[in-house]
């Protein structure tokens, strides 16, 4: 028994020729075989790209460090009265546990599944400077209105504070609840928090198209399944994990090898987001002095929520790299990484409110939620693996594992924050006929689908696999393969869209 188990490990190992299938790659794992991944990141993100494509940088709170005006209350004030410059602060920590699985149910037919799971903790603070408006107070406390120098009088039986409108005045005012005129954003009050969460479950199939000496493509159709929550639309700072949608995509890759021990991969996909109908509170478009739209102000009433119709921009996605591996276990990986994705439609599923306070007819500007929300992205990724299976094979290793560790950093982009992460993975290769009875196992072994070379047939039980060196030229080449495939190519990004 023990050499039957030992024999479904080493037909693996000989059949295998992509062990990490979530890789950017054509390959599919062979018949009766399955691989089981860990990955483990560190990212951060401190900086954004720009509106427009390139290297150039801003901080990641940037649309958040904004001049607010008193107009931008209402128009009782006067040009020159100035609620004051935020200057926001950011300290983020993430973590991503993704575990994977694949099983070949044919040798050109897999079927492929993966569960992240995140951490983050979030800390933000803001700075309010440069006001020249008072915060007034009503006998409880409760915030009612905000005045300037000329107009403190006529709040004489309130309580008018002794300064100019500072950071903490800023936020009572962004979450207090009490019915008054002031009280009308009523957003949750900055804090600390930290948060798991999984992302979008992903399943999928691939199909290995064709295959030649030097050359191999593949098809893999996937989908995204949402199973956590939307972003909380009354906390400006809330995070969610992915879109928290349907998505349906395809990907479709191509492998060359030109020389032994080096290949290229070149994969183009394309992902469908779904539409989705969800309470979003509404925000206004910001306007340079000429008019030019520089942004959306992300602050509103409470009353200016409503349903509506959000249908995400698809996205493609295209990567190239190459991977070379050595004899020894060792390979190097580079992959970069192009996203683009089309802009967000928003579009009324009810009707809008009105104005609480003057009971006018409210229009949603639709368009400041569709502001920059065209993206796209250039990354990098370089990694360096060691693969168990050539000594695995040389029986001096009990199973094949690989091990990777990489770097991910964002190289230029639009609207779309700059990543770094640091990662670490662990992919496990096994397989089905290892868990069988013994009248099964003995069907698989000599059955022609899944046929042992004659020297693991006849292999001494006190030697399961002390001969694998001398096996068949055959059996020598499908190893050296399953070595030289073991890149690590697409497992910062693939099927985990953006």
């Amino acid at each position: 028994m023990i050499r039957k188990w030992m024999a479904g490990l080493v037909v693996l190992g000989m059949l295998l020729t992509s062990a990490p299938v979530f890789a950017n790659s054509a390959e599919t794992v062979p018949e009766g075989i399955f691989v089981l991944g860990f990955k483990f990141g560190w990212q951060y993100a401190q900086k954004r790209f720009g509106k427009s494509f390139g290297t150039d940088t801003v901080s990641i709170t940037n649309d958040y460090n904004i001049t607010v005006m008193g107009k931008d209350l209402n128009d009782s004030f006067g040009e020159d009265d100035k609620i004051g410059t935020l200057n926001a602060k950011y300290e983020n920590l993430g973590l991503q546990f993704t575990f994977t699985a694949a099983y070949g149910i044919t040798d050109n037919l897999s079927a492929m599944l993966i569960l992240p799971v995140n951490y983050v903790r979030n800390r933000y603070s803001f700075e309010l400077e440069d006001s020249n408006l008072y915060l007034v107070r009503d006998k409880g406390g409760n915030p009612v209105a905000i005045t300037n120098d000329a107009n403190r009088d006529t709040f004489s039986s309130m309580e008018v504070s002794d300064h100019y409108l500072n950071a903490t005045e800023f936020e009572d005012v962004l979450s207090c609840t009490a019915d008054t005129p002031l009280c009308q954003f009523q957003f949750k009050g900055l804090r600390e928090w930290s948060r798991w969460g999984v992302r979008e479950i992903i399943g999928g199939m691939r199909y290995k198209i064709m295959e030649t000496k030097k050359w191999r493509q593949g098809l893999t159709l996937f989908g995204k399944f949402p199973t956590g929550r939307q972003v909380d639309t009354d906390d400006l700072f809330d995070t969610n994990f992915g879109d928290q949608q349907v998505d349906l995509g395809f990907w479709y890759g191509i492998d060359y090898t030109p020389i032994e021990h080096l290949m290229f991969n070149i994969s183009l996909g394309y992902t469908e987001q779904l539409p989705e109908v969800k309470e979003k509170r509404i925000f206004s478009r910001m306007y340079d002095e000429n008019g030019k739209v520089t942004g959306t102000l992300p602050l509103g009433p409470y009353w200016q929520k409503m349903k509506i119709h959000r249908d995400i921009g698809g996205n493609w996605d295209v990567y190239f790299g190459f991977n070379y591996a050595t004899d020894i276990g060792l390979s190097f990986n580079n992959e970069f990484y192009f996203f683009w994705k089309y802009k967000d439609n928003f579009w009324a599923a009810e009707t809008a409110p009105r104005d609480p306070i003057s009971g006018l007819e409210w229009v949603p500007d639709f368009q400041a939620m569709e502001y920059g929300t065209d993206q796209s992205v250039l990354e990098m990724t370089n990694s360096i693996g060691f693969s168990t299976l050539p000594y695995f094979l040389k029986g001096k290793f009990p199973m094949p594992l690989i091990f990777s560790i990489g770097y991910t950093v964002g190289l230029a982009g639009q609207n779309f924050e700059q990543n770094h992460q640091v990662w670490a993975s662990l992919d496990l290769i096994a397989s089905i006929y290892m868990f069988e009875s013994g009248e099964e196992s003995e069907q698989a072994e000599t059955s022609e689908d899944f046929q042992l070379p004659a020297a693991v047939q006849n292999e001494d039980e006190s030697d399961p696999y002390g001969k694998l060196a001398k096996e068949s030229k055959k059996s020598r080449e499908n190893a050296e393969r399953a070595n030289r495939f073991n890149a690590n190519f697409g497992k910062t990004r693939k099927f985990n869209g953006i």
